[in-house]
């Protein structure tokens, strides 16, 4: 589940993995394995839907995929199949600006929902590879990658979740640029109707903090608020002695949610500059662990 952005182009990227098969020895061993730690119920609750889709796609080595596009409320808007399977071995591409052209929606912040007929069924319960995401404006690209679920999620009668933690140690607040964060409220039941309400943090290098509240995030939907936003101007001050930068903390009970971290120009225009999922990069991380 990835946003797009009224006046921004956006192209949706995946790649299958020329050794992805439907069934193999590691999938077969992990449902055995699995099957083993848990009583029947369990078994039938968690192996029932697996061998359905598998069945239902006809065990077959391609894939075949399809765009839900709803409002950044969660609000469905219409539904675009490709009309292709793909072979392991294959790229799928598709820019978004023009198939919503194409499709007669107006321009605007959307939520597009990635369906493939076949995940990864074994422990990990993953795509085979990963989606990856640019988007380009006159004067930018900003890109991120990331994997989807062949798994429950935000899904109660199958999976429960005790709760989301994110964080980001690359926030900054200056007379050019200010970060945001996008939540995105997902889950594998198109019922689904939990809104998140999930509370910001944010530390500056002294261990000094702020606390606000983020918003509600509506089922299926995303919200997108920046720091001062959240804050307001007195961010600015709050930062100005480390250089305007700190770290978020944000945490959700009961649910899980997507993040994705965005910079921005500090100015009406709001340009996009960079955007990453979830986490900063490894290195990052491991500077900060290391500092």
């Amino acid at each position: 589940m990835f946003p797009t952005f009224a006046g921004v182009e956006s192209r949706m990227g995946f790649s299958i993995p020329v050794w992805y098969r439907p069934v193999d020895r590691k999938y077969l061993r992990s449902l055995v394995a699995g099957s083993l730690r848990k009583n029947f119920r369990e078994v039938l609750k968690d192996l029932l839907p697996e061998l359905g889709s598998l069945i239902a796609s006809g065990v077959s080595k391609k894939l075949r995929f399809k765009l839900h596009i709803l409002s950044r409320d969660g609000d469905y808007r219409t539904t675009y199949e490709f009309p292709d399977s793909f072979a392991p071995g294959a790229s799928v591409e598709i820019e978004l600006s023009d198939l919503f052209e194409r499709l007669k929606l107006p321009q605007d912040d959307y939520l597009v929902i990635i369906v493939m007929s076949r995940g990864r069924m074994d422990g990990y319960r993953s795509s085979p590879g990963s989606y990856s995401m640019t988007y380009v404006d006159q004067d930018n690209v900003a890109i991120y990658r990331t994997g989807a679920f062949a798994r429950p999620l935000n899904e109660g009668r199958l999976k429960a979740h005790v709760g989301f933690t994110g964080i980001n140690p690359k926030i900054i607040a200056t007379k050019d640029i200010v970060s945001s964060l996008m939540l995105i409220n997902h889950s594998s039941d198109p019922e689904y109707a939990y809104t998140a309400r999930p509370v910001l943090k944010l530390i500056r290098g002294d261990g000094e903090q702020l606390t606000g509240d983020f918003g509600e995030i509506p089922p299926l939907g995303a919200r997108e608020v920046s720091v001062v936003d959240v804050f307001g101007n007195a961010v600015f001050d709050f930062l100005k002695p480390f250089g305007g930068r700190g770290t978020t903390v944000t945490t959700c009970t009961g649910m899980t949610l997507a993040s994705l971290h965005l910079q921005r120009t500090n100015d009406n225009r709001r340009t996009l500059l960079g955007i990453e999922h979830s986490r900063p990069a490894h290195m990052n991380l491991s500077g900060i662990l290391q500092h």
